[in-house]
């Protein structure tokens, strides 16, 4: 039986139980933690599970400091919101179309979603072996198993995610939409587990369930997007999982998708701590490859499953270079991928898991060799790590060489956003973030030499200056035309409010780039065609940002940044 099943209302089945003895009333344990109690005899389903006395007496159980804790921190609500320090947050009522409002078998309606986490954190026990990170070698080789930790789903998880019907339904959509782009969830595996009556799914799996929910989900009108019920039960689930030292894909797989929500929403500086926080789980587990990595997660013994971990740490690089990549705040990677790095193989081949024609690539390859946009959007994460190199690491003694490697990378962006041009024509939205990424690769390379390294755009010192600086506005220019003609194909892509759940939010940078870009050329020249180019550039952008908020936070810098300019025009 599903240990996650038998946490849900009738497991997520329509069979109705052997009949058992019940007792007069809920237990000791069901009524103190105020969970629903099936009152079997001897021992609650809830007790019988967590291993624990089952008591049915009368008897009243003595306050603990739990209860005086909980007590403490009721009054001090209390008390803020008297001195009208407590946030008004506009309550979440969920509606019937979401699902959340009845449980399929139960007949009556659920309670109103309560965001208060209903596990005692003191209660929380953490078995990971410290010599994992103390030692690494004794860990290695002697044979430490890292424990499995028992943590009970929270009831605000269960109560969010739904019944089975509900699940399936978000893992359909996840697949249909999200996956698109970031492709980092075997389908096979998780398809073939579900349908094993025998699979236990665990909390990790719930957690990977619920943050699938919350990365398809759109925040209600009227709520911030770090407001979302979704989001706060993530973190904290999160948090619950870290505290108890588990070990699982799921969980980083997870902690990835809330990554790319925070960063689509324009949550931070969450979105770009949770990235680093990745980074971290992933060497932590092994999936990274590096040599010096503890390795938790151990071997796996199928392909599929390797293919997903090689996924996995893919999607994290790319998520720790995205979420800071309108900062200009990089921050050198030691693990940069390396020209004999296998990239992802293709889709078709890893979800029918068929090794003979998985057609495994190298980072080092050419572009020329056909591959699918997952591997295009790594190939592009290396070249802006070459770009980010270039900009931040050793200067060459000469200048001129400095520029070299300039044009040289400039080629070769170049080159890729052809080729990635040619292959969308069939398939705009499937190639839209490895496409939109390039763009914002050039953008990068191009911006840092439009004004000279003083950053005050003061003429160029030498010749060679001169004529880099020139070709960066030229590249600059070309870049954000093909930027607008890529906004008005998605545009044409995306017809229906829906088609927008399979838009990613990595082509918010491209776009706020070229709006950027043009709106500086507005002010340098007042040219009525690049003003008509920014305020097609902005239709899109607002559009997106009824699926996106960050696409609306960019707006609010494009007008604030106009608004400044106002400002000091008029005061000169």
């Amino acid at each position: 039986m599903n240990t996650y099943e038998n946490q849900m209302p009738n497991g997520g089945h329509g069979y109705e139980p052997l009949p058992v003895q019940l007792a007069n009333q809920a237990c000791l344990s069901c009524k103190k933690q105020k969970r629903k109690c099936d009152k079997a005899l001897p021992a609650c389903a809830l007790c019988s599970r967590m291993n624990r006395a089952c008591d049915y007496s009368d008897a009243t159980p003595p306050p603990t400091s739990d209860d005086f804790n909980a007590l403490k921190i009721k009054v001090m609500q209390l008390e803020a919101t008297l001195h009208g320090r407590h946030n008004q947050a506009t309550p979440y009522t969920p509606s019937s179309s979401s699902g959340l409002a009845t449980a399929e078998g139960l007949g009556h309606q659920l309670p109103a979603y309560n965001p208060h986490q209903d596990i005692s954190w003191q209660s929380v026990q953490n078995r990971f072996p410290a010599i994992a990170f103390l030692d690494g070698d004794t860990f290695k080789y002697g044979g430490v198993v890292v424990p499995k930790p028992l943590v009970e789903i929270p009831g605000d998880v269960l109560q969010l995610l739904g019944d089975a019907t509900e699940i399936q339904d978000v893992v359909t959509k996840y697949f249909e939409t999200v996956h698109k782009w970031m492709p980092i969830v075997s389908h096979k595996r998780m398809t073939r587990n579900m349908a094993n009556p025998m699979w236990e799914g665990g909390p990790d799996l719930a957690l990977l369930f619920l943050c699938m929910k919350l990365i398809i989900s759109t925040p209600p009108d009227g709520i911030e997007a770090s407001q979302n019920p979704l989001y706060i039960s993530a973190k904290r689930f999160i948090a619950l999982l870290e505290a108890t030292g588990t070990v699982s894909l799921h969980v980083i797989q997870a902690n990835l998708l809330v990554t790319w929500y925070e960063h689509g929403q324009a949550i931070y500086p969450a979105a770009f701590m949770t990235a680093g926080w990745c980074v971290r789980y992933g060497n932590m587990l092994g999936i990274s490859g590096h040599p010096e990595a503890a390795e938790i997660l151990g071997r796996t013994g199928t392909w599929v499953e390797q293919e997903e971990r090689r996924r996995t740490w893919w999607g994290v690089l790319l998520a720790d270079r995205i979420v800071s990549l309108g900062s200009q705040g990089y921050i050198p990677n030691p693990q940069e991928p390396k020209a004999d790095d296998p990239l992802p193989v293709h889709d078709y081949a890893w979800e029918a898991g068929e090794v003979a024609s998985s057609g495994q690539r190298t980072v080092g390859m050419p572009i020329d060799v056909a591959v699918d946009p997952f591997p295009r959007l790594c190939q592009v994460y290396v070249m802006l790590g070459a770009v980010i190199n270039h900009h931040h690491g050793p200067k060459l003694p000469d200048e001129k060489d400095q520029f070299i490697v300039a044009t040289q990378l400039y080629s070769e962006i170049s080159s890729m956003i052809l080729k990635l041009t040619e292959e969308s024509a069939n398939d705009p939205l499937g190639l839209a973030s490895p496409l939109a990424f390039a763009y914002s690769t050039l953008c990068v390379l191009c911006d840092r030499y439009s004004c000279p390294a003083t950053r005050n755009c003061a003429p160029p010192s030498t010749q060679a200056a001169s004529e880099m600086q020139t070709q960066a506005i030229e590249g600059l220019r070309s870049v954000s035309a093909s930027i607008k003609a890529f906004a008005a194909q998605l545009t044409d892509a995306t017809p229906q409010p829906q088609d927008l759940d399979r838009v990613s939010p990595i082509i918010m940078d491209a776009l706020y780039s070229a709006a950027s870009n043009y709106a500086w050329m507005v002010r340098e020249s007042g040219d009525e065609t690049c003003q008509a180019a920014l305020e097609s550039l902005r239709n899109t952008m607002r559009r997106l940002g009824v699926r996106w908020r960050s696409a609306a936070e960019y707006l609010r810098i494009l007008e604030a940044q106009e608004f400044t300019f106002a400002v000091g025009s008029a005061g000169s």
